[in-house]
């Protein structure tokens, strides 16, 4: 091993991070902690067990107190190897299915858009071509889901790839808008807003964005009732922009609001919406919008939610 090799070996915050786990969930910081403990512990005991007793039976002491706390040591050290071993073949599984996925996924896309081209010679009936329709709907729902898998194992391994540049918020909320207009109009619900006056210029990535601000569209539409309207804003405020958006559902409960941005959880008054999704799209704004310098929050009651992020601001305007 060569210097540069011995030296990683030893910086324990690299590996835990290579890792993809915590500092108090990674093996090589606990063997460390584990150490110091029972370093701690055979002083002490030492010095104790010499107070009160013949220097044999102390070192006795001293000895099962060392091979208790190697044990305990060990096996908690194994099982954080076990953990983090287990994670990572997850993520690797993740990733290998979802990458395997794509190509069939693709190729039933190609050859429908080949079949539905207007250069097509083919005719088909009003049934079939209404079958073709639904079979494209249903595939380009596969295509997303294996997409955001793929989004989700890359947040969490942390190899999340960023391309920041200078774009407008308020162009890419109309953007989304337009994307999510017909599930608005289908759920009967009003999407509000009216683009920035001021300067909403920001620094990040603009299609990472695009799905934060789709994700948090897509939760207010979703969860509001039936005639209700979710209003968008955005401002600036010293150094950065606001972005807002505000549902009248029927909120959050309390007891889960410290969940809500974790992996693939819901809360339990979802079903009552019959609604679908992973239960990622929170996980994914916050691991985006953290990922681009900004911060993500949000307050719920009884008479609805409001979701916001803030992002720094760009320091030169987009030229028009």
């Amino acid at each position: 091993m060569d210097m540069g090799g011995f030296l990683d070996s030893l910086n324990i915050k690299k590996r835990c991070e290579a890792s993809g786990v915590g500092l108090w969930q990674c093996p090589h910081f606990l063997f460390v902690v584990m150490g110091l403990i029972n370093i701690f512990a055979i002083l002490a005991t030492n010095v104790v067990a010499r107070r009160f007793a013949e220097p044999e039976i102390a070192a006795l002491i001293v000895l099962l107190v060392s091979a208790f706390l190697f044990i305990i040591g060990h096996t908690v050290t194994r099982s954080f190897e076990h953990i983090v071993e287990a994670s990572r073949l997850k993520s690797e599984f993740v990733s290998i299915v979802s990458h395997e996925l794509r190509s069939p996924l693709s190729a039933i896309k190609w050859n429908l858009d080949l079949v539905n081209s207007p250069d097509s010679k083919t005719s088909f009936s009003s049934e079939l071509s209404s079958s073709l329709g639904l079979i494209g709907e249903e595939n380009e729902k596969m295509i997303r889901l294996v997409n955001t898998l793929l989004e989700v194992s890359r947040a969490e391994d942390k190899r999340t790839d960023f391309l920041p540049e200078s774009v407008s918020l308020s162009e890419i909320t109309l953007k989304a808008v337009k994307n999510l207009s017909f599930f608005a109009k289908a759920s009967n619900v009003e999407i509000a807003f009216a683009p920035a006056k001021g300067s909403d210029i920001v620094f990040a990535d603009p299609k990472k964005i695009l799905v934060v601000i789709e994700n948090l569209i897509d939760n207010a539409v979703r969860y509001s009732p039936g005639g209700s309207r979710a209003e968008i804003e955005i401002s600036a405020e010293d150094g950065s922009v606001l972005w807002r958006i505000t549902d009248h559902g029927s909120g959050i409960p309390k007891e889960e609001q410290a969940k809500i941005f974790d992996k693939f959880f819901r809360a339990h008054n979802v079903f009552r919406y019959r609604s679908g999704g992973l239960g990622v799209g929170l996980y994914l704004a916050k691991s985006f919008v953290e990922g681009s310098g900004g911060k993500i929050a949000f307050n719920s009651g009884k008479e609805g939610t409001k979701f916001w992020f803030v992002l720094p601001a760009a320091k030169k305007e987009i030229k028009s």
